[in-house]
């Protein structure tokens, strides 16, 4: 199953978790659950960058400043070489 989560995290786009575990027939807890142990294993990386990327097209440059909206919790994952070979197999 975490192959299947990281193959949907490769496609990149927006998703939620909760879509997610719909799409994958599971409970959207085990999904947070398997994206923390692909971060752990190496295989997704969690992208420092907090843009605003709610499409509002305000400009910000930050994510808590993006049209006066806070804590938007936006999560931006970037897959490793690793994950990008376990995935290729």
């Amino acid at each position: 199953m975490l192959i299947k989560i990281l193959k949907r995290l490769a496609q990149g786009g927006l998703y939620s978790n909760k879509l997610m575990a719909r799409e994958l027939g599971m409970d959207e807890g085990v999904v947070e659950q398997m994206i923390t142990q692909l971060q752990n294993l190496g295989y997704i990386e969690k992208d420092d960058e907090e843009k605003c990327s709610s499409g509002c097209d305000c400009g910000s440059s930050k994510k808590d400043s993006c049209c006066g909206k806070t804590d938007i919790g936006v999560k931006i994952w970037n897959i490793t070489e690793k994950g990008k070979k376990a995935i290729s197999v």
